[in-house]
């Protein structure tokens, strides 16, 4: 089952990392976490191609929707703004201009729109754009000659004299699609995860691919001693999933800032660089994070109803942590051990990609991890697999060119 079929079931609209939904959904999703690892040991180990269906996770930037608009059947390329209230979709280069500019978006949509169309794209996707052919850099990695591009955090690249390297080189737009829009109108579209490329036009001037996942190298797939080690890791997380109480959702909910509030501390760590190492540095490191949004938040306030509001939240919050002690000492064990398990199968996948990835330092291009995957199980129910403390850090902290566009 492709990702692109499955993915249009999915109910969520954002994708949690697969270690967070032992937080988001409890004990219930602390028994999908055994089941997507379940998936992708079957998967990995080459035995079944239908247990797991995996996407990668590209950096590229802007994000460009394009291909053929239902309601006059012509060709235009534009962000996620052509489904904005006043639309922005552009037909032509004075499009583009009055809707753009004509600095760096303006001018990487104004190739798309000249070299997208002659791939003959009849419906509507979206894909990241991951580089023109002002933005190849030629250099030297590990002493070979290497076509390199930075969309966004990352920079890719690939040997020059490969295959692939002399796609790239002859391309005008390099783009991955991962997003297919459906509807009779622009504006009443919606969108599923996936893009099937089957059927669009062949054209050296375009670089262009679906985000599945592809095991290029043979390289992905488990050794015996890889898989026995597996096993003995989804058979610990079910042993840890054991101590979880099943009503843990319940639990939880009783203080309905803990969920929202403990995602913002992780996220706040990853950008720091450094999640806590045990369980009671978690709680302890969150107790005091809390404290210090409520007071950032009264600092602002002079209604006493709504001061008096957080001030009570403050004193509610500790009460709840000792009172939850047991039961979310449990369910941070089990997280920790899902970041290892995360782990495992990221360094084992990244080592199938075709091309590679680099961080820019002041000392050169260091070799780092693409942005991740998505996994979607056979019920279409997806999770990402990202290194939180290299790509999730390096984009939460990034600042983004394109954001205001």
């Amino acid at each position: 089952m492709l990702i692109e079929d499955v993915l249009t079931e999915f109910k969520r609209t954002h994708l949690e990392h697969i270690e967070d939904i032992v937080i988001t959904d409890g004990y219930e999703g602390g028994k999908a976490v055994l089941e997507y690892f379940r998936g992708l040991l079957l998967t990995l180990k080459g035995s079944s191609s239908e247990a797991m269906s995996v996407s990668v996770k590209w950096d590229g930037a802007p994000a460009v929707v394009c291909g053929t608009n239902p309601d006059n059947g012509k060709f235009f390329v534009g962000t996620k703004s052509v489904f904005a209230k006043n639309a922005k979709i552009n037909y032509t280069k004075k499009d583009i201009a009055n809707n753009h500019g004509t600095d760096d978006l303006g001018q990487k949509l104004l190739k798309c729109l000249v070299h997208l169309k002659k791939i003959n794209i009849q419906g509507v996707v979206q894909g990241d754009l991951l580089f023109t052919d002002e933005d190849i850099v030629r250099k030297n990695v590990d002493g070979k000659p290497h076509l390199t591009f930075t969309p966004n955090t990352i920079t890719y690249a690939v040997p020059e004299a490969s295959d692939l390297g002399k796609q790239i080189d002859r391309a005008k737009v390099g783009i991955i699609f991962h997003t297919t829009y459906n509807g009779e109108t622009l504006a009443d579209m919606s969108a599923s995860g996936g893009a099937d490329v089957s059927a669009f036009a062949k054209s050296n001037d375009v670089f262009f691919d679906n985000a599945t996942y592809k095991d290029v190298s043979g390289t992905a797939k488990f050794t015996d001693d890889e898989t026995t080690k597996f096993y003995n890791g989804i058979e610990k997380l079910e042993n840890l999933l054991n101590n979880v109480p099943r009503n843990l959702s319940t639990v939880l909910g009783q203080n309905q800032d803990f969920i929202p509030m403990f995602q913002m501390y992780i996220n706040a760590m990853v950008k720091q660089g450094e999640l806590p190492s045990n369980v009671n540095q978690f709680l302890l490191g969150f107790k005091k994070f809390y404290s210090g949004r409520m007071q950032q938040q009264m600092a602002g306030l002079k209604a006493q109803k709504a001061l008096q509001l957080r001030q009570d939240k403050m004193k509610q919050m500790p009460v709840f942590l000792n009172r939850a002690k047991k039961p979310l000492q449990a369910m941070l064990t089990f997280y920790k051990a899902v970041q290892t398990m995360k782990a495992f199968v990221l360094k084992k996948m990244n080592q199938a990609q075709a091309i590679g990835s680099f961080q820019q330092t002041d000392g050169g291009l260091v070799v780092t991890e693409p942005e991740g995957f998505v996994a979607v199980d056979k019920s279409g129910n997806a999770v990402k697999l990202v290194d939180r403390l290299g790509f999730s850090r390096r984009n939460l902290t990034a600042i983004n060119k394109f954001k205001n566009n």
